[in-house]
């Protein structure tokens, strides 16, 4: 981490036409949610594949509460199989990050809520 400045943070999220990323306004919320991580509470020793999690499930939150999403986009913009994201989705509601989250599998969303 050399050569990072205390209080400096780069973020690039790259544009919808490179890597198939999400649409502006996901991508806006990832930024925010990104410099203003405050609902979303990890213990300071989280790893990183928590902490992408919560900030995919912040970024597509369309409500304060929480939001439903295809568990397969879930899982891409997470960088896991459904069965990893389902452990992380566990994982976020034991350390209090989420209430709950349950998978419709007739449907294969994800619902997800916040504290």
């Amino acid at each position: 981490m050399s050569g990072i400045r205390p209080g400096s943070l780069t973020v690039r999220l790259p544009d919808t036409a490179v890597l198939q990323a999400p649409g502006r306004n996901a991508r806006r919320r990832a930024a925010h949610w990104a410099l203003h991580p405050a609902p979303l509470v990890l213990p300071a020793v989280a790893p990183a594949a928590w902490r992408l999690t919560a900030l995919v499930l912040a970024a597509h939150a369309f409500t304060a509460a929480g939001s439903t999403q295809d568990m397969d986009v879930v899982a891409r913009l997470c960088g896991h199989s459904p069965q990893q994201t389902k452990e992380l989705l566990d994982r976020l509601v034991s350390v209090r990050t989420l209430t709950a989250w349950q998978h419709h599998r007739d449907t294969d969303e994800v619902h997800w809520q916040y504290p």
